[in-house]
């Protein structure tokens, strides 16, 4: 074999034994970073809390530079944040607590509005006011504001009852719905076939007057007859039947929007 031969043949050698050990390379590499990887691993095993922090921060802002770190606080918020116009943020569950808070007070201020009126009146023996957490409702009791038992027309005390309601009602936005009740004896003779008939027709008068005379317009008023399905108590004495006798005028809460 000649010496060029030999060379070529010795260089082929040598390209072949460089290429086979290109893996060692990657390998180094993988071995780097996995002793990189123990360190940090070990670096947190020690509780420190600034060191996690600022590793926290620092791997934050190089997958997320958008986010922001809050002080004191237990994680990370991405900005934009949601802010009032003080620049704190506002739930939803705040905003619906405040605005229910405000009905309430709304709702106790008419309560006791309608209750110092009758008192100077002295009607408050013939209305109970109620406040509940939605609503007022003035209770009116129906042996004294109608004319008869089974009449559907107002009284001088009725017409005085209802005009003092009217008088705090008129200025203010609520929903009034006037509900009729009645005891449970059945109805004989009279105008009215049935109890639903009288107490849909006392409902009617008192809304009827709410709007003609006292002047709360209709978009505001509604009435409806419940009978003797809604007993205020038992039907089991004539004092009892005299309560469930009755005419509710609910005051609703102001939607808030």
């Amino acid at each position: 074999m000649s010496t060029t031969a030999r060379r070529h043949h010795r260089g082929g050698h040598a390209e072949e034994h460089e290429n086979s050990e290109r893996w060692l390379l990657t390998y180094a590499d993988m071995i780097t970073l996995l002793l990189a990887l123990f360190v940090v691993l070990f670096a947190m095993s020690s509780i420190s809390v600034k060191k996690f922090l600022e590793f926290k921060l620092g791997l934050t802002q190089t997958f997320n530079p958008t986010a922001v770190n809050l002080p004191g606080g237990n994680g990370l918020l991405t900005a934009p944040t949601i802010a009032g116009p003080s620049g704190s943020s506002t739930s939803p569950n705040q905003g619906t607590s405040s605005a229910a808070a405000s009905n309430q007070r709304q709702l106790r201020a008419i309560a006791d509005q309608v209750e110092q009126l009758l008192a100077a009146r002295h009607l408050q023996k013939d209305a109970n006011v109620n406040l509940g957490p939605s609503s007022v409702v003035v209770q009116i009791l129906a042996d004294r504001v109608f004319f008869e038992t089974d009449s559907a027309s107002l009284g001088s005390v009725g017409a005085a009852i209802v005009d003092t309601i009217a008088q705090v009602l008129r200025p203010k936005p609520n929903v009034i719905e006037v509900q009729g009740y009645t005891d449970n004896q059945p109805i004989t003779g009279g105008p009215f076939a049935s109890n639903w008939e009288l107490s849909a027709a006392r409902a009617a008068n008192v809304t009827n007057r709410l709007n003609v005379v006292d002047g709360i317009p209709a978009t505001r008023l509604s009435a409806s007859g419940y009978s003797d399905t809604h007993p205020a108590a038992p039907n089991t004495s004539p004092s009892n039947q005299a309560r469930n006798r009755r005419i509710d005028v609910v005051i609703l809460g102001v939607k808030q929007p």
